[in-house]
């Protein structure tokens, strides 16, 4: 036990080399002697959470440059001699009636010529095997919208767990149940994403703030820290920061 380290037990578990009730004994019985000073753990620097990137500084520079001259005053008006303002851009007034008028009715004409084309010349030779063959694809997914469903499984249920702000430990292994039922294509589509990106300043946050929090109750502190450990290894997150102390 003196050798064993939480986040290695941890990867025991992950990779199912032990099962949940050698799992917890093992965790308890070093955390017990890890609060009891019977186990040495190495001091860890935490460096600082990440920083926006220059690609996200930028959009959101561009974007607020782009708000600015969006909305830039109009120019005044200047007064002419005799003290009433000027106003020489203002568009002289049209009767804008007709042509609108003239617009609609030709509309009108050319939708009902094509509507009276259509119903009454005469269909070409094969035209009822392909409106056939285009009635039995109606209703069939295609292979590019499977492929997008498989695709956004994981952010999804990242984004939903992210969104309910939960982690306490049975949220923590609902969401860990609800990701190993994932299909390997689905976690790996998920890992390169931004959402999984949140993730991972989320866990580390959250470590953060267990951590500050040992100072009161140090054991609950340790397992809830072991926890995040085990939730980062379950989803591929390898984190040389999540070390207990």
């Amino acid at each position: 036990m003196s050798d064993q380290t939480l986040r290695a037990l941890a990867k025991e578990y992950a990779k199912g080399q032990i099962d949940k009730d050698n799992y917890r004994k093992s965790r308890a019985e070093l955390i017990t002697a890890i609060t009891a000073g019977k186990v040495n753990v190495k001091a860890t620097d935490f460096p600082p959470p990440l920083m926006p990137s220059a690609e996200e500084a930028a959009i959101t520079e561009t974007a607020a440059r782009d708000k600015t001259e969006a909305v830039s005053p109009s120019p005044k008006q200047r007064p002419t001699p005799n003290g009433s303002p000027s106003n020489p851009q203002a568009p002289a007034k049209i009767n804008k009636k007709s042509p609108l008028m003239f617009i609609t009715v030709s509309a009108v004409i050319v939708i009902s010529l094509i509507i009276v084309v259509i119903l009454f010349y005469p269909k070409p030779p094969g035209s009822a095997t392909n409106e056939t063959a285009s009635a039995s694809t109606i209703g069939q997914p295609t292979k590019s919208a499977d492929t997008t469903s498989t695709n956004m499984a994981g952010e999804s249920l990242i984004a939903d767990f992210l969104s309910q702000k939960n982690w306490t430990e049975d949220s923590l292994d609902t969401f860990m149940n609800s990701w190993s039922g994932l299909t390997q294509e689905e976690r790996d589509s998920a890992k390169p994403s931004k959402r999984m990106q949140r993730m991972h300043d989320s866990i580390y946050k959250q470590f953060l703030e267990e951590k500050a929090m040992s100072s009161i109750d140090s054991e609950k502190a340790a397992i809830k820290q072991e926890k995040l450990i085990e939730l980062a290894t379950a989803i591929g997150i390898n984190d040389s920061r999540l070390v207990l102390e």
